[in-house]
């Protein structure tokens, strides 16, 4: 038989569980838990910045670059993760 025909469906029970355990590795991770039901999970995490060239760079220019990095900060862009699981437990995150 194929291991792809072989697939049975699991319960709601053990779907919840798989998408917890999904969900807590990615909080593990930063990741900051949005909301978790119905077999779908929502995690957010602001983008990172990279301190150590913007450190450069503003000792260099003599404190003008703090003028980029404090836009940076204020408007840092926000990264989704959706993570579900369906009805035979593959996990999938979008």
């Amino acid at each position: 038989m194929n291991a792809a025909t072989d697939r049975h469906p699991i319960t709601q029970e053990q779907q919840a569980a798989i998408l917890n355990s999904e969900v807590a590795r990615l909080a593990a991770q930063g990741w900051t838990v949005g909301s978790v039901s119905g077999g779908q999970g929502i995690l957010q995490r602001k983008k990172r910045i990279g301190w150590f060239w913007n450190t450069i760079l503003a000792l260099v220019t003599a404190g003008l670059w703090l003028i980029v990095v404090i836009v940076r900060v204020v408007n840092r862009k926000v990264e989704t993760r959706i993570v579900t699981v369906d009805a035979y437990g593959t996990v999938t995150v979008r």
